[in-house]
């Protein structure tokens, strides 16, 4: 005989209480584990859309310090000052980043690579006035940060 030959035949040996009794606990155990597979696939489903909700956000977070970072710009830049303002698509690029990288760092260790790696540091005589490029030769870049 088969195992569910074997199984069925235990089973029909019982008296009516205990086999309603292995019924519940079947129809129990059936509904545990459907609620454990559906918890797992739910959870790839949303983890999946909040990944999306985040990627949004840091977005809209990259464009709004964008404009800021641009208005700021425009109002500190002097009227004389003849060097193009650094493309903002740098900027929204320099801020997206940092904001994927805080989803795995702290704000403190972002901070500290920002400051190690990303900021250059001006020599004092590109910074001192006066000093401008003279004609033909290669002009420094009025950005203070490396991409």
């Amino acid at each position: 005989m088969s195992a569910i030959q074997d199984f069925f035949a235990e089973l029909s040996k019982l008296d009516s209480t205990k086999l309603a009794g292995v019924t519940a606990l079947a129809g129990a155990t059936a509904t545990i584990v459907g609620a454990i597979i559906t918890g797992i696939a739910a959870k790839f489903f949303v983890g999946a859309r909040d990944k999306q909700d985040r990627e949004v956000e840091w977005r809209k977070h990259a464009i709004e310090l964008t404009k800021l970072d641009l208005d700021r710009k425009l109002k500190t830049r002097s009227p004389t000052e003849s060097q193009p303002i650094r493309p903002s698509i740098l900027d929204f690029l320099a801020n997206y980043r940092d904001l994927q990288d805080l989803d795995k760092a702290s704000p403190r260790d972002l901070y500290v690579t920002i400051q190690a790696m990303r900021i250059k540091k001006k020599s004092p005589a590109a910074a001192s006035p006066g000093n401008a490029p003279k004609a033909g030769s290669e002009a420094t870049s009025s950005s203070e940060f490396d991409d």
